[in-house]
């Protein structure tokens, strides 16, 4: 997650610097877009972090995270599946609709993930009882 995150944060700055001044709409979408993925970023290395030290609140993060990762995933999938077949050959309807399955992929993905989290398993670890560290005399 820590990964993922700084890695994800690192192209998105890349991209900032490269875009500089902002040009055309790729450029303003690059910058506009800047201000979803870095905070973004911020919130998923401090999930990382938190999960690494088994914090409660990292496992309702990413309980959060995987809602919002699943809900952004499965939307464009299913809006291949559903798309009306008005104006379309059967062919083209079809190849539509072969398109919007393999899009499905990554929000069962996530689904499964976000299932563990879920799990008495994943309770269990991060309820754990955490002792103080002791001083030896």
């Amino acid at each position: 997650m820590i990964r993922a995150s700084l890695l994800i944060m690192f192209m998105t700055l890349v991209g900032l610097v490269q875009m500089y001044p902002p040009m055309g709409e790729i450029g303003n979408f690059t910058y506009q877009s800047a201000f979803v993925l870095i905070p973004m970023c911020v919130w998923g290395v401090a999930t990382g972090m938190g999960l690494t030290r088994a914090w409660r609140w990292s496992r309702f993060s990413m309980l959060m995270f995987g809602s919002l990762l699943t809900f952004a995933t499965a939307v464009p999938a299913l809006a291949f599946l559903l798309m009306s077949r008005e104006g379309l050959g059967w062919w083209e309807a079809a190849g539509l609709r072969a398109l919007g399955l393999p899009l499905l992929i990554a929000p069962a993905l996530v689904v499964r993930w976000h299932w563990y989290f879920v799990g008495d398993e994943a309770r269990a670890y991060f309820r754990g009882i955490r002792r103080a560290p002791t001083a030896s005399a």
